[in-house]
């Protein structure tokens, strides 16, 4: 076969990259089409609605956003965000304009960390709505709530780690090797052998870090061809968690962050 064959057939098989939103995460598929060096446009239907969203890649480079008049990061925030409808791929379509200039790891963590922030800017509007339409008797119940909601447990933290697309377990080791606590199950790795492992690599990182005064240890990221684990220090103990791949690494990054925020007052 020759090369234009060749190419042509690749072409047609682009053409029928196409699916559901259910059963597809928009994610894994805009990485793909990276990682596929892919040049074309994603067009994303949302249902229910029939919005319309459309991304340009170039040779894998992503080059251009479009959610109906919202455009660049804002738009890939807002496509992001859509977990019921369509997508198709068409090969070859050229994007109008280049409006991003981000990697598509970086991207999607730039839009994770705009879409938070949103939650959180829409969550505090609803609190002071609400404060607002309150007698002061029931805002000092609500703030003697809130403080016992604030106040979780280490177990709860990890249930909550474990709702993190990606992540199969999450396990809590003591700097002796020893495991306090995990959640999740990872048939890729043995919990207790990780324990062990993790503590002496991590004691001979932070040795070499103190050697080189490069001040403490942050955080370690190896990946296998089975498994990625991800640890971090966490008050005197370390975290870990457990994910297939290295795919959804952005968004597990960004979203683990405030847990083992919440971890190291436990440990």
């Amino acid at each position: 076969m020759s090369e234009t064959s060749a190419i042509s057939e690749l072409n047609k098989k682009d053409i029928f990259l196409k699916g559901s939103l259910d059963l597809t995460n928009i994610t894994d598929l805009l990485q793909f089409l990276s990682a596929s060096y892919k040049s074309g446009m994603i067009q994303i239907n949302r249902q229910p609605g029939g919005k319309e969203g459309n991304i340009f890649f170039k040779k894998g480079e992503l080059v251009n956003v479009m959610s109906g008049n919202v455009k660049g990061l804002d738009g890939f925030a807002e496509l992001l965000s859509w977990e019921q409808g369509t997508f198709q791929f068409h090969p070859d379509v050229m994007a109008p304009e280049k409006n991003i200039g981000l990697s598509i790891q970086h991207a999607i963590i730039e839009a994770a960390i705009l879409l938070d922030n949103r939650a959180a800017s829409n969550k505090q509007k609803e609190t002071v709505n609400i404060d607002k339409q309150k007698p002061v008797n029931s805002k000092a119940e609500e703030r003697s709530t809130e403080m016992g909601i604030d106040d979780r447990d280490s177990t709860t933290v990890l249930n909550d780690l474990l709702g993190i697309p990606g992540i199969d377990a999450v396990v809590v080791i003591g700097r002796d090797g020893f495991v306090i606590e995990s959640a999740g199950n990872s048939s890729r790795v043995n919990i207790d052998e990780l324990g062990a492992s993790l503590a002496h690599a991590i004691n001979g990182i932070e040795e070499m870090g103190t050697e080189l005064k490069v001040n403490l240890f942050q955080d370690m990221f190896i990946e296998y061809g089975k498994a990625v684990i991800l640890c971090k220090p966490v008050g005197d103990a370390i975290a870990a968690v457990i994910a297939p791949d290295a795919s959804k690494l952005g968004i597990i990054r960004h979203k683990t962050k405030k847990y083992f925020e919440e971890l190291a007052l436990s440990f």
